[in-house]
């Protein structure tokens, strides 16, 4: 980690304070995403109603994030990426496929310089909970109602034939910076 701190130090120009700052903001970013959604979608688990659970995450699982984004203020916003993903508001741009892809080898989030005030952070989505590959597990080893209602909503989904442990996508959290900082 501290190799990786002191080539982004080098590479942006910022103090180590400064890098750290953006690195913490963009980790508190990630951090409240994905506790918001998590809380949420565990309510939804606890019900044992997988098609509940599924219509939650259809209807409101981007209402939340973008909840969570005006909440973080004015330089600071998130979002949800994956290369299988389930809604085409998660598609990643052809940048975010790469850094996707690099993230694979790795459960370490990533920082990357856009431009001389502008960062991205990102937090690697992992198939962290066995309960996870009830709507992102392979097809067969899902039930009927799962796959039937994941169809219905989303006819052109990828998100399935995961793994437990599989990168799952990412949460990118751009922050901006002043220009004097």
């Amino acid at each position: 980690m501290r190799k990786l701190l002191l080539s982004v130090i080098l590479m942006t120009g910022l103090s180590a304070e400064n890098l750290e700052e953006v690195f913490k903001i963009g980790q508190s970013g990630a951090k409240e995403l994905l506790k918001t959604l998590g809380g949420e979608m565990k309510k939804q688990m606890a019900s044992g109603d997988i098609k509940k659970a599924i219509n939650f995450c259809s209807q409101e699982a981007q209402t939340l994030t973008n909840k969570v984004d005006e909440a973080l203020g004015e330089n600071v916003s998130i979002k949800r990426i994956s290369t299988k993903y389930r809604s085409p508001a998660n598609k990643p741009t052809k940048t975010e496929a790469k850094i996707l892809f690099m993230l694979e080898s790795t459960n370490s989030p990533l920082l990357t310089k856009v431009s001389d005030n502008e960062y991205k952070f990102y937090q690697p989505l992992r198939i962290g909970k066995p309960v996870c590959l009830n709507c992102h597990g392979k097809g067969e080893d899902m039930s009927e109602v799962a796959r039937k209602t994941i169809h219905e909503l989303y006819p052109q989904d990828k998100a399935t034939n995961y793994n437990f442990g599989d990168l799952r996508g990412a949460v990118v959290v751009t922050i901006k910076r002043g220009e004097t900082e």
